[in-house]
């Protein structure tokens, strides 16, 4: 059985990035991309293994996001990404629910696929 993974991310760039890793580091995975948590809604309902949430979606705050992600899919693991490397907001997200935080642009196949797998 493959791991059904959603990517809640805005950039192409990075959703690219995400995919490639993934590919690499967990072939069979089941990867779905949607630009927003609202995009999001159909495929969290329908269930996924984890999500993988960009807080640094437009119109909308990192925490308040993964809130929503929460609500919506209480059982499910979330990891966050975020583009902020100095601060508090990855500790953040996982003081309010997130199983774990990666900074973009700092991870690696390896660190995604470990995360992830957890």
């Amino acid at each position: 059985m493959s791991l059904r993974v959603l990517l809640v991310e805005d950039d192409r760039g990075d959703a690219v990035l995400v995919t490639d890793y993934l590919e690499e580091g967990l072939p069979g995975v089941q990867l779905i991309w949607a630009r927003s948590v609202t995009d999001a809604r159909e495929e969290l309902r329908r269930g996924v293994d984890c999500v993988l949430l960009d807080l640094g979606l437009p119109g909308t705050s990192g925490l308040s996001a993964l809130g929503d992600v929460l609500d919506l899919a209480p059982a499910t693991a979330v990891v966050v990404l975020t583009g902020l490397a100095v601060g508090q907001s990855g500790r953040l997200a996982v003081a309010a629910g997130a199983q774990d935080y990666l900074v973009k642009g700092q991870v690696g196949i390896d660190d995604l696929r470990r995360s992830v797998q957890y």
